[in-house]
């Protein structure tokens, strides 16, 4: 007898940003029956015999999007945008023709990573409701490319605001190992880790619902200081030393579960 509730069939994907976050969610999806294509800037030995499509292409190139290989990702109805502005010369602008291809081809979904900065730094609660107050060039950005995904013809859009990305092997806390007298050490903290963030674009994947935005964080906010002690602890790194006397508070970024997509 077939089940009742069936699990989701996976659709083929194609992920622009084969890097930190791009490389474990295209295995993943991989692993679990999609068929992936993914766009990276070049080639390293890394991605030698690698079990999908990889085109390679610099999108900072004039005319980039007529390139023929793209005709080929017109069968993948599912794209994400796993990008930072820092990667492009005119983030909205290379945004804006990308949106217009997936346009041309009938992409049916589009998955994008924005940021938790989007909320600027006041200290105040932060759900899906509370209003962006963007502070610096990549933040305003991204708040900008969000409203052109908004803007668009595409039946599905998923919106992830990240709250900033970690993992062992590539830690914020060694930048800060063995430093004394860092400010802040009292601001919580609003980060997710890596294998979290590609398990929840990995389900966003899965179920397609209209128009959604989520922030991504996990649910607990220590301040600076006890994350990045206890982080250090955790990587036998020598621990930051945070100055005592600033008591400065920041945002905590929470989530009412818009979407599906809170942890």
């Amino acid at each position: 007898m077939p089940s009742e509730n069936p699990t989701p069939t996976l659709p083929d994907c194609a992920i622009h940003g084969f890097g930190y976050l791009g490389r474990p969610l295209a295995l993943k999806l991989y692993e679990h029956g999609s068929r992936v294509v993914a766009l990276k800037r070049s080639l390293t030995s890394d991605d030698i015999n690698l079990p999908l499509r990889l085109d390679i292409t610099d999108l900072n190139q004039a005319g980039v999007f007529q390139t023929a290989f793209w005709q080929e990702w017109a069968d993948y109805p599912t794209w994400f945008w796993l990008l930072p502005p820092s990667a492009l010369k005119d983030y909205c602008g290379v945004l804006s023709q990308w949106l217009k291809l997936a346009e041309s081809f009938q992409v049916q979904h589009l998955i994008f990573t924005s940021s938790t900065s989007v909320y600027g730094d006041a200290p105040r609660f932060c759900d899906e409701t509370a209003p962006p107050d963007p502070q610096t060039d990549n933040a305003k950005m991204l708040l900008a490319a969000e409203k052109l995904l908004l803007e668009s013809r595409i039946p599905h859009i998923d919106i992830l605001r990240l709250g900033g990305l970690y993992c062992a092997e590539r830690h914020p806390v060694s930048r800060l190992s063995g430093r004394q007298n860092i400010k802040g050490g009292s601001r919580p903290v609003n980060v997710i880790r890596r294998d979290l963030a590609v398990e929840i674009l990995f389900q966003t994947a899965s179920n397609p619902q209209g128009r959604r935005l989520g922030n991504a964080v996990e649910p607990d906010h220590p301040g600076r200081a006890e994350f990045y002690t206890r982080e250090a602890a955790k990587l036998g790194l020598a621990a930051p030393g945070f100055d005592p006397a600033d008591t400065s508070g920041g945002k905590v970024v929470g989530s009412i579960g818009a979407g599906g997509l809170s942890l």
